[in-house]
């Protein structure tokens, strides 16, 4: 866990916290950040160090592993802090990957995918039936919501004039998933993987919005 280079009374305050016996909880963290509020940002970057460390395995983790480890970490100071603060409804993906503690880079890497294809699926350019079911899997643990709401995104309509930067695309308002994994900056392993992943079976049995 890391100090920041603040005056004594930080670094006395994140001495008195550490002296917790576990990581602290929903109601711990708020009850210390309502207290030094001027402190907020420092007690929560020390929590997410605090938790983190408990997460990570005792051996050299693998890359999969550090994802997991800060998925986890992410998920459990959103729940945290701000349980209850976004919509019930996921209507806005862009938001709500800067709520869950992505942009939209780490959000790729979470999921294994690049910038066209993500931004295909905020617009909603990805026709639902044709989404693999590991990836709408991904899109839920990295947001921490559940998949029942993330099918209810991908299955609202598409967003009409939304940019899109997959080349080639053709002029409907959406594309195969397969067709839009071709025409990515993913490299030939990485379609190659998602090309053979089977569709989400619950997308498939829906209308197109």
């Amino acid at each position: 866990m890391t100090k920041q280079p603040h005056a004594p009374e930080l670094d006395t305050i994140l001495d008195e916290f550490a002296g917790l016996p576990n990581p602290p909880d929903a109601e711990t963290l708020r009850a210390w950040i309502g207290k030094y509020p001027q402190f907020a940002d420092e007690i929560i970057d020390f929590a997410t160090d605090w938790i983190e460390m408990e997460a990570a395995p005792s051996q050299r983790p693998s890359n999969d592993e550090v994802d997991m480890v800060a998925n986890r970490t992410i998920s459990r100071i959103q729940t945290l802090l701000d349980a209850g603060e976004r919509p019930e409804q996921l209507t806005d993906l862009s938001a709500d990957i800067r709520a869950a503690g992505h942009d939209h880079e780490t959000f790729q890497r979470a999921i294994g995918i690049d910038r066209s294809l993500l931004d295909s699926l905020v617009a909603r350019l990805v026709r639902p039936a044709t989404l693999p079911a590991r990836l709408v899997q991904s899109i839920a643990t990295a947001l921490g919501r559940s998949l029942e709401s993330v099918r209810q995104y991908l299955s609202l309509p598409a967003v009409l004039g939304a940019a899109h930067r997959a080349r080639g695309r053709p002029q409907t308002n959406q594309a195969d998933f397969a067709f839009l994994v071709t025409h990515s900056q993913l490299s030939e392993a990485e379609k190659a993987v998602w090309l053979a992943e089977p569709p989400d079976p619950e997308l498939r049995e829906r209308p197109n919005g």
